[in-house]
Order: structure tokens, then sequence, then C-alpha cells
């Protein structure tokens, strides 16, 4: 569908249409009334609708409803002469959304804007900001018990999700026990908390049991239709759609499991999979140094046990000063060396001192 005009701004319309047939770009033209009025072939690669889709439905009914508002206040302050550059959620046929850069120019009726897909930029971001605040939850806390709902939330506001659970296994009962919940803010979805909250998993079953079993993250684009999501009954009229979760691994064991819910249908980002899978192997680096220093303050309050029920000798003995038995608490007399058997741990052996060895050899002395 072209937009066709007359006046003096012609010239720079055809040339601006010659333009974005070319480019790689999605480039087009955009009514004050709300409707793209050309656009080029990139459009249709790019968000799998068809031209007249895009055309025939108003632009901002694409766009993610967090980002509307922002858009809105961007075409406002542009029209009806100006310039701005702003980023947005759009949405592809398939539900999913991707992030775009505009350089949009206002000469009125229409703007003229080219469109970057720069969802893989804005992933990295996410990573790298979700990487620093991770390490510095782990840096502050001492035990993943105590960091659980602070990871959870550094993971979700950071990749961007609506609702995190942290598992851990159980290993008396083979199950995965969910520990803590997360939940933007803004997200309420009382029932599906609740469920998630005393559900268990065994291996294979779910999210986490899928994961648990093969070690391995894993990825639903929408909860709502996977068969194998047994929170699915709860999960339709929450408006939570995409998941993902992945391992946390002590050495080759599972020992937790974090998954995180999006509003958006999503497709699989392998990206963000391998990187969300070496976030669990730093935080299972993180729970087995625990682990060991906990094994560690075992040991020591063990030992301590054992060294505070030794015997000792304490408080006044009585020693006969002649022929130097021992007085017990009951006023039995005891030969030294079966008293301290009686009392105390410490091995007996005999020797002989320097006094008795002179009374014993008279020529102990000179011998010497």
């Amino acid at each position: 569908m072209a937009y066709e005009r007359s006046g003096p701004a012609d010239a720079t319309l055809n040339a601006y249409k010659e333009f974005f047939e070319l480019t790689l770009d999605l480039c087009c033209i955009a009514g004050f009334d709300g409707y793209f009025k050309s656009i080029n072939p990139s459009w249709s690669r790019a968000l799998g609708y068809t031209d007249q889709e895009l055309l025939s439905q108003p632009y901002l009914s694409f766009i993610h409803p967090d980002d509307r508002e922002s858009t809105e206040e961007a075409i406002r302050l542009t029209a009806p002469y100006g310039s701005t550059t702003l980023h947005n959620r759009y949405r592809c046929k398939d539900g999913s959304y991707k992030w775009f850069l505009w350089n949009a120019v206002a000469v009125s009726p229409v703007f003229y804007a080219t469109v970057r897909d720069i969802t893989g930029q804005k992933r990295q971001q996410r990573i790298h900001a979700a990487q620093h605040a991770l390490a510095q939850v782990l840096l502050e806390f001492p035990t993943v018990v105590e960091a659980g709902p602070r990871i959870l939330q550094a993971l979700g506001e950071n990749v961007g999700g609506a609702l995190a659970a942290l598992w851990m296994l159980d290993q008396q009962a083979e199950l995965l026990r969910c520990r803590n919940i997360w939940l933007a803010p803004g997200i309420q979805v009382p029932e599906f908390q609740r469920v998630t909250g005393v559900m268990t998993f065994p291996p294979g079953v779910g999210l986490p049991g899928r994961v648990w079993a093969s070690r391995h993250s894993a990825w639903i684009p929408d909860i709502v239709k996977d068969r194998n999501f047994p929170r699915m009954p709860f999960a339709a009229s929450t408006g939570l759609h995409g998941a993902f979760a992945f391992p946390i691994l002590c050495g080759d064991a599972v020992a937790a499991v974090i998954e995180l819910f999006a509003r958006e249908i999503s497709e699989p980002d392998q990206g963000l999979l391998s990187f969300m899978e070496t976030m669990g192997r730093q935080i299972g680096q993180f729970l087995m140094k625990e682990r060991i220093d906990q094994e560690r303050d075992r040991k020591i309050a063990d030992l301590q046990v054992s060294l505070a029920s030794v015997r000792t000798l304490k408080g006044i003995i009585s020693i006969c000063s002649g022929c130097k038995k021992m007085r017990d608490d009951k006023g039995v007399w005891h030969q030294t060396e079966e008293f301290l058997l009686a009392h105390c741990d410490a091995d007996i052996t005999h020797g002989i001192c320097t006094d008795c060895a002179r009374k014993m050899h008279p020529d102990w002395d000179e011998v010497k």
C-alpha cells in the first residue's frame, strides 16, 4: 500500500522510498493518524506479519503495553516537525517481542523512520547487568538459603522475568521443593504462587524436574500449551507465558533449580540459556563452598564436645605427706597410680627421678 501526496516534499518522499527498498533495516512512513502508510519488506521478515496486517492496524497496537506510554509521549513531542530516537518492544506474530531502536523525523502529516532490531544487544546488556548483580549478592550473603530471595530478584529484574522460583533438592525424599519465590512489581498471581510454593517435583516431571533429570537448562515458549507443565491449570489466567529454568550444579549433581517466567510468549534464546547455565555453575560453587564450611564447622563442634568430655582433675586433691597416697571424694586413700588411672584419661609410664636414683645407686653422679 503506497502513500501518495503532492507538494514540495514529494522529492524527499520518493528518495526515502528508494532507500528503504534497498536497506536491510526496517523502514516506514507512518501517519499522524496512527497507521503505517508504507513499509519495506524487512518488517514482514522481522515480525512474521503480512504487509496488509501491519498496514491495517494502528502501529501502537503492536507495541508492548509497558512501552506504549513512552512511545506516545515521544510521538507527541516530535510532531509536527522534529526528530526523535527511542526504543521499545514490538510484538511478533508468534506472540514474542523484539526490541526496536527508532530514528524518526516528523514532516507533517507523516513520520519517516528507520528501525533497527536491537534484541541481541539488549540481551547482552541484561546478561551483563544480571552477572554483576548476582556477583554482588554472593559477596553479601554467606549461604544460598539467605541469598535465595536476592538471587531471584537479581536475575528477574535484569533478565526481564515476572516471577522466579528457587527449587532446592530434598535428598532424603528425592524431590525438588520450592524454597523462595520472587514477583516483579505489579505482578499478582496468588493461586499460581500458592501452588508453586507447595508443589514438589521428582526427576523428569514439570519444568524443574526436566532440568533436574537432564542437568541442563530448558525453555518453554508458552506454559499454557506445554503438556509437561503440571501447574498449567493455574497458569492459564495469570498472564504468564514464556518460561525457562537452569540447574545449580555441585560437581556433577543437581543441588537446586531456578526457573523464571515472563508475561510474553518467547522463543528459546540459546545465548541466554548458556549464560544461565554459567550462572548456575557459579551459584553451585558458592553452594559447595558453603557445604564444605558447614562440614568443617560440624567437625570442629564435634571435636569441642569430645574435648569437653575428657576427664580432668579439678579442685583440691589430698595427698598423704608420708606415703603419698591420694584421697578420693569419699575419703578412700589410693595409690597415686591407681587414683590417676581412675580419674583421668592420661596414659601412665614409669621412670625414675634423679633423687631416687642417687638413693638407689650412691655412685650415680660418678657414673653419670
